[in-house]
């Protein structure tokens, strides 16, 4: 007699796309707000280094964008929805310093 056995996958509290959706987050964050910093004090000091901090500023919201995507997808796909949560709100800390930077500047 044979026991019908339903193998069902491994629950897990994350998966893979939020773990790297996640790490690129991190590392666009940094990557953003160091050029951000970066070209702010080159072009107070009057150096001509702006353009890397520029292009580093670019890489590092590309990289923004492409893990806010992964983000998406892991919350759509997977029943786990804590680590596609905090990736969303890790990417949006350059967007909420911009907006403080620009109420601040007004005052």
């Amino acid at each position: 007699m044979s026991v019908s056995h339903i193998e069902t996958p491994s629950e897990r509290a994350y998966s893979r796309v939020a773990l790297v959706s996640l790490t690129l987050a991190v590392v666009g964050v940094g990557l953003a707000i160091w050029g951000f910093v970066a070209g702010i004090d080159a072009t107070l000091n009057g150096a001509g280094a702006v353009s890397t901090s520029i292009v580093i500023f670019y890489v590092g919201s590309a990289v923004l964008f492409v893990a806010t995507v992964l983000a998406i997808v892991g919350l759509v796909r997977s029943e786990a929805k804590t680590v596609p949560t905090v990736t969303l709100a890790v990417c949006l800390i350059p967007i909420a310093a911009i907006i403080v930077i620009a109420l601040a500047y007004r005052r």
